[in-house]
C-alpha cells in the first residue's frame, strides 16, 4: 500500500512550494528517489496514478511547478526555465537528496532535461514524456509556439489566469478546445493559469546545453499525439549523446494522466537499463523503440 503526504518548501528568494511524497506505507521500496514534474496547465495532483504505481520500487516526489497546485505565487509571470531547474535542486536539498531520477510529462520533462544538463551531479536518469523543446521544432511550429505564448500573455493581461489557460488550450488543441471541455475539467483548468502563463513562452531554453547531458535519457511519444511532438522528441534524442527514443502505438499526449500503467512500465525500464536498481508494478513495456 502506498501512502500520499503534502509538504511545502520555501525557496531562497521566498516562494512557497507545494509537492507530494509518495512511499510505501510498509517501508518497502526504498530505491533511489524519483521526482515527478507535471506538464503545464496541470499540477502534480494528476500524476497521483502514475505516482503510486511508481512508488512501490522508492519514494517519488511530485512537485507543483510555480504558480500551477498548490504552489501559488503572489506575482506571476512569464518563467525563465532557470528558476525552475533552481526549485528542482531545492527540493533535493530540503529532502536530503543527493541525485535522483526526473521524470517530466510535457513541459515538465523540459524542466527535467535543462536540470540534467545545468546541474549534472544530481541528476541519475531522464524520462521525458513529449518534451516540447521549442527551439528545436520546425520554423512552422517554432512560429506555432510563439503565437500560443503571445495569446497566451495578452489573455492574462487582460483576464487573469482563468483567461491564459483558455487561451493556451485552444493555441494547443486548436479553437474550442475549451469550451469543448466538461465545466469541472475547465474549472480544475482555469485555477493553472497562472502556470501556463508562466511556461508558455519557454522562455531560457539552451538546446546547445543538452550535449552535455551524461545521464542515461529517454524520451517517451505517443503515435496519437498531436504531430509537433514526435520531431521534436527525435531532435532531443539527436542532441543528447546515448540518448533513446520510445514510441507507444495509440497513447495521446496526457498519457501519463490518463493511461499510467504502460507509462509506468516504461519508466522502470528506463531506470532498469539505466543501471539504477528498480523493482515494482511492472513487467517490460510493450513499445516500439527507435534507435538513434
Amino acid at each position: 500500500m502506498t501512502g500520499a503526504s503534502m509538504r511545502t518548501l520555501r525557496t531562497p528568494d521566498g516562494t512557497s512550494l507545494a509537492y507530494r511524497l509518495f512511499a510505501a506505507a510498509d517501508g518497502a521500496g526504498q530505491e533511489m528517489p524519483i521526482v515527478l514534474l507535471h506538464a503545464t496547465l496541470s499540477a502534480s495532483i494528476q500524476l497521483t496514478g502514475l505516482a503510486r504505481l511508481l512508488a512501490a520500487r522508492g519514494p517519488v516526489l511530485a512537485l507543483d511547478r510555480r504558480g500551477s497546485g498548490a504552489s501559488i505565487v503572489p506575482m506571476p509571470r512569464p518563467l525563465d526555465v532557470a528558476v525552475h531547474v533552481a526549485d528542482v535542486a531545492t527540493l533535493l536539498d530540503i529532502e536530503g537528496i543527493t541525485d535522483a531520477v526526473l521524470v517530466g510529462h510535457s513541459f515538465g520533462g523540459v524542466v527535467a532535461l535543462e536540470v540534467a544538463a545545468r546541474v549534472p551531479g544530481r541528476v541519475r536518469a531522464v524520462i521525458a514524456w513529449e518534451p516540447p523543446y521549442g527551439p528545436l521544432a520546425d520554423a512552422e511550429t517554432r512560429a506555432a509556439f510563439a503565437v500560443v505564448a503571445t495569446a497566451t500573455e495578452r489573455a492574462f493581461a487582460s483576464g487573469g489566469g482563468a483567461a491564459a489557460a483558455a487561451a493556451f488550450l485552444d493555441g494547443v488543441g486548436g479553437d474550442g478546445a475549451w469550451v469543448a471541455l466538461p465545466t469541472r475539467a475547465r474549472t480544475f483548468l482555469a485555477a493553472q493559469g497562472e502556470g501556463a502563463f508562466a511556461d508558455a513562452a519557454l522562455g531560457g531554453l539552451e538546446p546547445a546545453g543538452l550535449s552535455r547531458i551524461a545521464a542515461p535519457v529517454r524520451v517517451l511519444t505517443g503515435t496519437a499525439s498531436e504531430p509537433f511532438y514526435a520531431p521534436i522528441a527525435r531532435a532531443v534524442v539527436a542532441g543528447i549523446p546515448g540518448a533513446r527514443l520510445v514510441s507507444f502505438e495509440g497513447l495521446r499526449h496526457p498519457a501519463p494522466i490518463t493511461d499510467p500503467e504502460p507509462v509506468a512500465a516504461a519508466i522502470l525500464d528506463a531506470i532498469a537499463d539505466a543501471g539504477i536498481t528498480a523493482s515494482g508494478p511492472a513487467g517490460r513495456a510493450a513499445a516500439l523503440e527507435v534507435h538513434r
